[in-house]
């Protein structure tokens, strides 16, 4: 694939219309994750059409695709680990999207927590944390009778695709989870602070012996 041939599907303030094959590629672009009904409906193509160009612009080494659940979820290839993959698809998602937001601004929350939290039943909510589960996305840790659920892996990863990606989400959650974070370094700080104390005490200790 030249790179003459990937301009083409960029976006110009000088072009005044697309190929449906550029609109396509654009819209998961912007879009990444998102699935053949989702971008044929955005589009208002014919589902047919929009497979064929999805194909084409596959075959071609435009895009690429991966399968959550039932779906196949389309990325354009400069998106590479999987991880972020995965975050993406999750954000195209109502259901797994809401449990991964709440446990940004609750983490540590409980099964029945989270249920009130998006409105869906027990059941509904264990498959979803299930699959995140799986996805590595979230892990769980048993405190008592309760089993607590938290992300897993750099949090920051979800924070930087969000704003990328999804900025009026970002948006209603900027505050809290800057607050959180703010918390967070904090409460990290202190306790840098305890450990630099008690090193000190040691050293002096035994500087008096």
């Amino acid at each position: 694939m030249s790179h003459k041939n990937y301009r083409l599907f960029e976006e110009s303030p000088r072009r005044t219309s697309y190929t449906n094959r550029q609109r396509i590629y654009l819209y998961i672009k912007n879009n990444p994750g998102v699935h053949l009904r989702k971008i044929s409906k955005s589009l208002n193509l014919a589902i047919g059409d929009t497979n064929y160009h999805l194909n084409s612009l596959e075959q071609s080494g435009f895009i690429k695709h991966g399968k959550w659940g039932i779906y196949k979820r389309y990325f354009v290839v400069a998106i590479q680990d999987k991880r972020s993959e995965s975050i993406l698809a999750i954000l195209q998602q109502d259901t797994p999207r809401a449990i991964v937001l709440f446990l940004l601004e609750h983490p540590g929350s409980i099964q029945s927590e989270i249920c009130r939290h998006i409105s869906f039943s027990a059941p509904t909510v264990k498959w979803h944390v299930s699959r995140l589960k799986m996805m590595e996305i979230i892990y769980d840790r048993k405190q008592g009778k309760f089993i607590r659920y938290y992300i897993k892996g750099n949090i920051a990863d979800i924070v930087s695709l969000m704003k990328s990606y999804h900025p009026s989400i970002w948006s209603k959650l900027a505050s809290s989870l800057v607050e959180m974070f703010l918390e967070l370094s904090s409460t990290s700080n202190v306790t840098d602070m305890q450990d630099t104390e008690g090193n000190t005490d040691g050293k002096e200790k035994e500087n008096d012996n």
